[in-house]
């Protein structure tokens, strides 16, 4: 990857962060803060210029802990940046199909006509990557900040070092899964699945580490949205910001290397259309810094800086583009409405449900009327010659199949949220066989907390 593009990539995101207003964002005096975004990039035709446009931007550093999970639904559990960029993401992808089926609209996608719906495919000559101001908590936090090397396998505890302004470098506070054989569940070591830092009760949601290295195979619009696309959606390359610790060789081996090991099983652990990404890691050198950052020197004299409690997000669509996020709930929501849909954000589970739930109708009902209207077939027909005489253009299917393309077609607006994500079937699937055989465990989440239904009043 040209540095220059990188370059280009923390300039756009970093100015459109300024461009926003001062809500949510840190006290710069006392408080840090990470931010991440997605950038998509188009290249112009006939040429080897191309055009970039930040799509989903968010800070954060905050995660639930287990024990403050809400089974409704509406209550974000994981709002580090990098999580909630992405969940803003999934918004702009979906206001970019439902552009795709309105056909006036410019989208990124286009659509193509399945057995059993419309399905959309990403263009041509769009990319996306990932941008973000801090190593990824977990895998990627760790290195040997000096040499900058590959830690061996097996893996061994890595050599931290101080940054200038003292604080600990080369290093991660994500907790391992499951301990190792002395029950240190803070070893440095390379590799497992770990969960967010965080003190008191242990969260469920594991690093962003693991989640950046999940989406290089599954791709980064998840199960649901994996219904309506072709293919998978994965990053072109992520880029790191001037002035952040890193190692660039970590975050390699955290977001894709550690499946090395696992090279020659690839053809058959992965089926089409997924496939293991390797994007590219890059570091701008402009000397943009984010101005929130934690290792920034300190301007209170013997002082720390504390994690910001807010986050701040924003995507690319119509409306409500731009919302503030405190304990996965909208700021500014009195405690008397915090169970409502007023606490909600955009970006929450049943609010994107709500949205899919909305997008996946329209795609059934397009497809029903073109079916409808393709299989016209005359009134009368000469007897023993049924299928000779049709109306040009229908498509011919054989007895009984309305029937059964209608029984592969579920009502996801009757579904629970964990039961539409179970019609993935080549998503489940293939995530089966990635989390066995890649990752060797993950996380798992009370059934109860996936058992939310859309909003009556969505009208799917």
């Amino acid at each position: 990857m040209e540095n220059n593009l990188a370059n280009r990539i923390a300039a756009e995101c970093l100015a459109k962060f300024e461009s926003l207003p001062k809500s949510g964002k840190p006290n710069e005096t006392f408080e840090w803060t990470i931010l991440s975004a997605i950038v998509l990039e188009r290249m112009k035709p006939q040429t080897d210029a191309s055009e970039i446009r930040v799509v989903a931007l968010a800070t954060g550093t905050k995660c639930l802990a287990g024990n403050e999970l809400t089974t409704r639904g509406d209550r974000v559990n994981d709002s580090h940046a990098e999580v909630l960029a992405r969940r803003a993401f999934l918004r702009y992808l979906h206001e970019q199909i439902e552009n795709a089926l309105d056909g006036a609209k410019e989208s990124i996608f286009v659509a193509w006509q399945s057995l059993e719906r419309d399905k959309f495919t990403l263009k041509d000559g769009h990319l996306f990557h990932f941008f973000t101001t801090h190593s990824p908590c977990g895998d990627a936090s760790i290195f040997d900040i000096e040499h900058d090397e590959m830690l061996p396998q097996p893996p061994k505890k890595a050599r931290m070092e101080q940054s200038v302004d003292g604080t600990t470098v080369g290093m991660t506070g994500g907790k391992l899964l499951q301990s190792e054989e002395h029950g240190d569940l803070m070893a440095q070591t390379v590799g497992p699945v770990r969960t967010k830092p965080g003190r008191g009760v242990r969260t469920l949601s594991v690093s962003c580490s693991d989640k950046l290295a999940r989406w290089n195979v599954l791709g980064v619009q998840g199960s649901l949205l994996m219904l309506l696309l072709e293919r998978p959606i994965y990053l072109a390359s992520v880029v790191l910001c001037d002035g952040t610790d890193h190692s660039a060789v970590a975050m390699e081996r955290a977001i894709w290397g550690r499946f090395d090991r696992w090279a020659e099983q690839m053809e058959s652990l992965l089926k089409q259309p997924f496939r293991r990404c390797r994007p590219v890691v890059s570091v701008a050198n402009n000397g943009r810094m984010f101005r929130f950052r934690k290792n920034r020197p300190l301007s209170i004299d013997g002082g720390k800086y504390q994690p910001s409690p807010c986050g701040v997000v924003w995507c690319d669509v119509a409306n409500r583009s731009h919302e503030v996020e405190v304990a996965g709930r909208r700021h500014g929501v009195t405690k008397r409405k915090l169970a409502t849909p007023a606490a909600r954000l955009q970006i929450s589970k049943i609010e994107l449900f709500n949205r899919f739930a909305l997008t996946y109708g329209r795609t059934v009902a397009a497809s029903n009327t073109r079916d409808a209207l393709h299989n016209l077939v005359p009134t009368t027909m000469p007897e023993g010659n049924e299928s000779s005489v049709t109306h040009p253009g229908a498509i011919v299917q054989p007895k009984g199949s309305e029937t059964v393309a209608a029984e592969r077609i579920p009502n996801i607006a009757k579904l629970s949220y964990m039961s539409a994500k179970a019609t993935s079937v080549e998503y489940a699937n293939q995530w089966d066989l990635v989390r066995n055989s890649m990752f060797g465990q993950w996380t798992v989440k009370p059934e109860n907390l996936g058992q939310f239904f859309v909003d009556a009043d969505v009208g799917v």
